[in-house]
């Protein structure tokens, strides 16, 4: 990595660019494992794993735990390595079922803020509590950054208020994260309860429709402190209760009940063949769990949502990249996850970036694989193509089987911080997403996201689909083989992270 810090970045961009180019002509020639991957192979595994008899595959069913079962199976069957001290493939994932109660209410500044409406409830037991609020800025303690706001405060007895994420540009999962870190911060500090005052990407109704109905968090989410969201998108609240520093405050809420769940991430790994650079990993990953089953969010009468696109497509990806690799390995080791809970909150990836099985700066990527469709099957559409150094080898990856790789056609819709590659970007590691093809968020694509439509019949596209696994496969051992590290292209938001992650001056 030495090298990188007397390059400019630009320079080696430049220069990694035409140096893969030389390479590609004569690679055109060589025969790789993925070449001879077959279609009824792939067919057979998506079958399976969009079954109905897998009911949609919900974290913490049964259905979800079969599935599990099966890809270990897989992983198994081609021979991949595990990791020390992992429960054969298996990587537990604390989660809890968190049931909210249907009643409470704040009343703050003189307003009555009912739950599910203005306000709704994160976490904590039953609470009625008068008092007095006292209002701490982000909430937040960094002192590598020199901020402490809750410097000359006293929270102790007190509800503390404040603001929702912070000054930094985070995305909207990790915004969300960062919740239960200021939710420790005021139970350290003696609060008895904690506001956030919620401005964020997501629209509020969605939010409090989210939190005030039945889903899951990751058990290690921090103290369970009465933790409370209230609407304050234009900040107007905020200002009030800045200005004023502290104030009455009122709470009435039934709190949360949790129930622990059963939830497991499946990895597996192979060993790299050079022996100077198998001590890097390329990790692949692809979520196996979709929304179960239900009624009124599709318009036939099937209410098993099976999945079939989102993203069985993407774990059978995974599953021909354990076969083509323990075939012939790449030059880095590769990490193969299958990852959990990507549907209620990418708690899955979510827990494998905090608890990876090797350092996470000896992860140099992360392939995520994730989609809602297709609707052109002449391309696949990598989510963050061009804001990596591996641009290159996923376009020629794809253009080895007659697809063509771009960029996100849609940015307004935020795709890449909305699957489980934005915890490894969060941490510094680039991650894209690779996707099968689609140019827009039309009607081909709003047919089966999260619908009961989402399943395999004969009418399903196998030829494409096949081909879309073999891009895949062929665009990560070209990543794994390259000769610099990758890297986040000059002024991405997450180049900060992964300078620091990778020790980059």
């Amino acid at each position: 990595m030495a090298a990188i810090t007397r390059l400019s970045r630009p320079i080696l961009v430049f220069v990694s660019v035409v140096v893969y180019a030389s390479l590609c002509v004569a690679q055109k020639n060589v025969q790789y494992p993925e070449d001879q991957l077959r279609q009824q192979d792939a067919a057979a595994h998506l079958r399976f794993l969009a079954s109905d008899e897998l009911m949609g595959r919900m974290t913490g069913s049964p259905g979800i735990d079969v599935a599990a079962r099966y890809i270990a199976e897989q992983f198994r069957a081609w021979g991949l390595e595990v990791f020390p001290g992992m429960e054969g493939y298996f990587q537990s994932v604390p989660l809890q079922r968190r049931v909210p109660s249907a009643s409470g209410q704040l009343v703050l500044l003189g307003d009555t803020l009912l739950q599910g409406k203005k306000m709704a409830t994160r976490s904590g037991a039953p609470l009625e509590w008068k008092g007095e609020y006292i209002f701490v800025g982000y909430g937040l303690i960094d002192p590598a950054a020199k901020i402490d706001d809750y410097k000359g405060i006293d929270a102790k007895g007190k509800t503390v208020v404040a603001r929702f994420g912070s000054k930094a540009d985070l995305n909207p999962m990790a915004a969300l994260e960062l919740s239960a870190t200021k939710r420790k911060f005021a139970a350290d500090h003696g609060a008895v309860a904690f506001i956030e005052l919620y401005k964020g990407t997501f629209a509020w109704r969605g939010l409090a429709s989210f939190l005030s109905r039945p889903g899951m968090e990751l058990g290690a989410a921090g103290p369970d402190l009465p933790h409370f969201m209230i609407e304050d998108t234009s900040f107007a609240i905020g200002a009030k209760l800045q200005a004023q520093g502290k104030g009455p405050v009122s709470i009435q809420s039934g709190g949360i009940r949790r129930e622990p769940i059963q939830a497991r991430n499946v990895i597996g790994f192979v060993r790299g063949s050079d022996p100077k650079l198998r001590d890097e990993y390329v990790l692949l990953t692809a979520h196996y769990d979709h929304i179960g089953t239900g009624k009124g969010r599709s318009s036939s009468a099937d209410t098993i949502f099976n999945g079939a696109r989102d993203n069985a497509m993407g774990i059978v990806a995974l599953i021909e990249a354990a076969q083509a690799f323990s075939i012939q390995p790449p030059k880095r080791s590769v990490i193969i996850a299958a990852v959990t809970g990507e549907e209620v909150g990418e708690f899955g990836s979510r827990h494998l970036s905090l608890n990876p099985p090797v350092p996470m700066d000896h992860i140099v990527f992360d392939l995520n694989s994730d989609g809602a469709g297709f609707d052109d099957t002449t391309i696949v559409t990598v989510v963050g193509l061009e804001r990596t150094t591996a641009e290159g080898p996923m376009q020629e990856g794809s253009k080895r089987y007659g697809l063509t790789a771009i960029a996100d056609p849609v940015p307004e819709q935020h795709l890449f911080d909305r699957s489980d590659n934005a915890n490894f970007a969060a941490v510094g590691v680039p991650a894209p997403t690779y996707s099968a093809g689609f140019r827009s968020f039309g009607d081909e694509i709003l047919k089966y996201y999260h619908k009961a439509e989402d399943q395999v019949d004969d009418s399903f596209n196998f030829s494409y689909f096949l081909r879309f696994c073999k891009a895949y496969v062929h665009s990560a051992r070209l990543i794994a083989d390259m000769k610099e590290k990758p890297f986040w292209k000059p002024g991405d938001k997450y180049e900060p992270a992964g300078k620091k992650l990778y020790r980059i001056q």
